[in-house]
């Protein structure tokens, strides 16, 4: 093979590792997320367990050590591959995006509720007219 040929194989193979190491530390960082937000929610229910209920409530803990030692595992992994930038920017990157959706979906319930109250208003101003209409009715009737 030509040295030319040699090159573009080197080429070729370093992009192949490139795109393999992208995926991985995306991947690695979408799961990173995924582990990071489901541990807190595991918290919250934790801490709405009464005490009293010790034993529910350290299964829980159990589970909750258990997501810690998961995210720790994958920490090791992301520094063993040289990928834990990449992957704590695609956990950043997963964390705003699903920010993001969730101020669009508060947005629309809170518009929801606008167009309720208006369509509410609007209706108790209908019903107060047909109200008054009957009760003209009533009057001319008499």
């Amino acid at each position: 093979m030509t040295e030319q040929g040699q090159n573009l194989v080197q080429q070729i193979q370093e992009q192949v590792q490139q795109s393999a190491e992208d995926f991985f530390g995306e991947s690695l960082g979408a799961i990173k997320n995924q582990l990071a937000t489901q541990r807190s929610q595991l918290q919250e229910i934790v801490e709405m367990v009464p005490e009293s209920q010790e034993g529910g409530r350290e299964q829980l803990e159990q589970l909750l050590s258990s997501y810690e030692e998961l995210e720790n595992s994958l920490e090791e992994v992301a520094q063993e591959q040289g990928l834990q930038e990449m992957v704590n920017q695609a956990a950043q990157q997963a964390q705003e995006a699903a920010g993001q959706a969730t101020e669009q979906a508060q947005e629309s319930a809170e518009e929801a509720q606008e167009g309720a109250e208006q369509a509410t208003e609007q209706a108790q101003e209908t019903a107060g007219q047909a109200t008054e209409q009957a009760q003209e009715s009533a009057n001319q009737e008499q």
